[in-house]
């Protein structure tokens, strides 16, 4: 930018995402100073739940970071996957929210209509499921395979859940929940942690005071005349 010449505006880039501390994300709601310009570089946190004053420019490449669950390695990941195409047209609304405004997407239109979902994948359909199914075993729902989803998760996600929720004693061999399982569900935490901290309830001790007529653990470096 300062290649450009002193002539060029003062540009002002805020960042904003769900992990920067809150006093850092207001800065994005601040009028930018007379004669300088404002970016807010943001991830899908801006795509519906803020609304910024004085945005008047999106631009949308298209692509979005989500965590992802894969049941044969039973491990979640984050992965970069085109949005939707309602994602595509909330980004386009942040644009001109107080005033007239556009949206500049890095994508064709062939791509929009062709490679995008009209709608975002469930959370439910990508993670793992293993906390949910522990407390839903814990409301006394134990046929999971027949139950009523309002977005029915993939079968082998939660056949991967019950057989990890076995492995970790939550679970009977006709998946009914033990006692272990019980109390791992009273733990607002993925099963192996839960499980962990119902093992050891405890807290590591505090190591003791020292006694009052310990010495030192170092030499005094008084001279001999000042030593008490």
């Amino acid at each position: 930018m300062k290649s450009l010449g002193p002539n060029l505006p003062e540009l002002i880039i805020l960042p904003v995402y769900s992990a920067l501390p809150s006093d850092l994300q207001t800065r994005i709601f601040e009028p930018a100073p007379p004669g300088a310009r404002k970016v807010v570089v943001a991830t899908n946190i801006a795509e519906a739940s803020l609304t910024i004053d004085g945005i008047y420019y999106v631009v949308d490449p298209g692509f979005v970071k989500q965590k992802a669950y894969n049941a044969k390695v039973g491990m979640d990941s984050l992965v970069v996957v085109p949005i939707s195409q309602a994602s595509a047209r909330q980004r386009a609304g942040r644009a001109g929210r107080t005033g007239p405004g556009k949206a500049y997407r890095l994508y064709t239109e062939a791509a929009y209509r062709n490679e995008m979902l009209p709608t975002s994948v469930p959370e439910i359909q990508r993670t793992n499921l293993g906390n949910t199914v522990l407390q839903m075993k814990a409301m006394g729902v134990n046929d999971l395979l027949h139950f009523d989803f309002m977005d029915a998760p993939p079968v082998q996600t939660l056949i991967s859940a019950m057989e990890s929720l076995f492995a970790l004693n939550a679970l009977d061999e006709e998946g009914l929940l033990t006692l272990l399982g019980r109390r791992m569900a009273e733990f607002p935490l993925e099963p192996p942690l839960s499980k962990v901290r119902r093992e050891d309830p405890s807290p590591p001790p505090l190591p003791s005071p020292p006694h009052p007529s310990t010495p030192p653990p170092f030499p005094s470096t008084l001279p001999p005349s000042r030593r008490f």
